[in-house]
């Protein structure tokens, strides 16, 4: 029977190889110990990962719903704040303005036009508010501002009133530039979307609606009164009384208007509850699926020791072995 013989370069390479996989057994089961999870998943399911696949997958998902619903939340915090504080300016402006009576100054009457025109310009730049370069109340549509700039608005509304100094007129020009469907307001006012709502999916069984746009019938009524009341100051030549009586109409249409911009803002409440509870219950989903997840590759810590323990003793045998055999001579049998 004829022997076969290995050559020397072959057991070089045969003694890398067997160190390297002795190594990287090594170095696996370190990992292991030191992590408390197996490296080898598929390993230590013996080849069955479709449970594990599952979790994973289950995992992914829910983590792009509360990704979603945080977004969705801050975008919906980030509304309220800005109806807040047009709530703050309608308010403060209505007191102002239900000031101004038949007993006023001409300079308290030209002081309260100034601050309505300043108002004006607080309540728009406040509406036009952007989260993250994101529109808030523009609709689909978060590209740009949802409104016009309010000496933009201001200028067409002039138009809309001519050479008008009477109160009736200008008021008159004044819901008829807002409530125009094919001009107006809707057309160079609103620059925002309108069609359906957007949908945001923030769990697997539920989305949310957020329908609160600058073209609310609510925020119209608000833009209206203080555009009206700022027309007090911008149109030239009119007299106290008439001025008066636009201040006092825009202040009382103020002050009616809060009920409105509270339903507005009660049904955003409603919305955010619905994603914190749907962001409490994803969060429940993912803490139960982690817990099987981690199950799945926990590491015993006693068998990964003494499997550790094993391999080292194999790599330091291996290391001998191989030590003796390049020591090995033809001249020590001489």
């Amino acid at each position: 029977m004829s022997a076969i013989s290995v050559g020397d370069m072959a057991q070089q390479f045969r003694s890398l190889r067997n160190t390297g996989a002795i190594k990287t057994d090594l170095a696996r089961l370190s990992e292991s110990l030191s992590t408390g999870k197996v490296a080898d998943v598929t390993r230590q399911l013996g080849g069955q990962t479709a449970q594990f696949s599952a979790v994973q997958y289950n995992l992914t998902q829910l983590d792009a719903y509360s990704q979603v619903a945080r977004e969705t939340q801050q975008f919906l915090s980030a509304i309220q704040t800005v109806l807040g504080q047009v709530d703050s300016t309608r308010s403060q402006t209505a007191d102002r303005l239900l000031l101004v009576n038949a007993s006023s100054t001409i300079a308290q009457v030209d002081e309260a036009a100034s601050s309505a025109r300043s108002a004006f310009d607080t309540v728009v730049t406040t509406l036009n508010t952007q989260i993250a370069d994101r529109a808030l109340l523009g609709g689909a549509d978060v590209t740009g501002p949802p409104l016009a700039a309010g000496n933009t608005m201001l200028s067409d509304i002039l138009t809309q009133v001519g050479a008008a100094t009477d109160a009736p007129t200008i008021i008159a020009a004044v819901d008829a530039w807002f409530d125009d469907p094919a001009g107006g307001f809707a057309t160079l006012g609103y620059l925002g979307d309108t069609g359906a709502p957007p949908q945001r999916r923030i769990s697997e069984s539920k989305s949310v609606s957020v329908d609160a746009r600058a073209d609310n019938p609510a925020i119209v009524e608000i833009l209206k009164a203080t555009a009206l009341s700022a027309l007090a100051d911008d149109i030239p030549g009119l007299d106290r009384d008439t001025k008066i009586t636009l201040l006092q109409t825009a202040g009382q249409r103020l002050f009616v208007a809060s009920s409105d911009l509270v339903a507005i803002q009660a049904g955003i409440g409603f919305s955010e509850a619905g994603v914190e509870q749907a962001l409490s219950e994803t969060q429940a989903q993912i803490t139960t699926l982690g817990i099987v997840q981690n199950d799945q590759m926990l590491a015993d810590p006693f068998e990964t020791a003494t499997r550790l323990q094993a391999v080292q003793l194999q790599l330091e045998t291996h290391f001998s072995v191989t030590a003796r055999m390049s020591q090995l001579s033809l001249l020590r049998y001489i």
